[in-house]
């Protein structure tokens, strides 16, 4: 097995669906889990930034949304998708405009294009990572 591609965070207030998500992509990536909103800034606080945060948006207490747009204050590199069983335009609205979202996925979710978004999610973010540190580099040698 080769090294884990990156760090995501999953947070849904079904059990199931945590464990699904785990299970469908622990082999490439090193998943972090919370049943609530709550929790999942408690994980980030502990553990630092992720590559990835993906929730669920219809949660008791915080929503996905709620959390999408504390994490993009808090750590605004993090790249943030949403995944909801109902999909409602002021909510998609909403995740946009405010959270800043990668994607909106549609669950039950397709395991190999969930496998591909998240793929190209966490390459997006180790890609500006490259880029940011080629910048600060580039401009300490000036």
């Amino acid at each position: 097995m080769g090294e884990k591609k990156g760090r995501v965070l999953y947070v849904d207030d079904e059990e199931v669906n945590l464990t699904n998500f785990k299970e469908t992509l622990s082999d490439e990536f090193e998943i972090f889990t919370a049943l609530s909103g709550e929790v999942a800034l408690d994980i980030l606080k502990k553990q630092g930034e992720m590559a990835l945060v993906v929730s669920d948006q219809r949660m008791p207490g915080m929503s996905g949304i709620e959390l999408l747009a504390q994490v993009k204050m808090q750590y605004p590199e993090t790249i943030r998708m949403i995944i909801s069983a109902y999909t409602e335009i002021h909510e998609l609205i909403d995740a946009i405009n405010q959270a800043e979202v990668y994607r909106y996925f549609v669950k039950p979710w397709e395991e190999e294009q969930l496998r591909l978004t998240i793929g190209n999610a966490v390459k997006t973010y180790n890609l500006a990572k490259e880029i940011k540190s080629f910048v600060s580099t580039r401009r300490t040698q000036e």
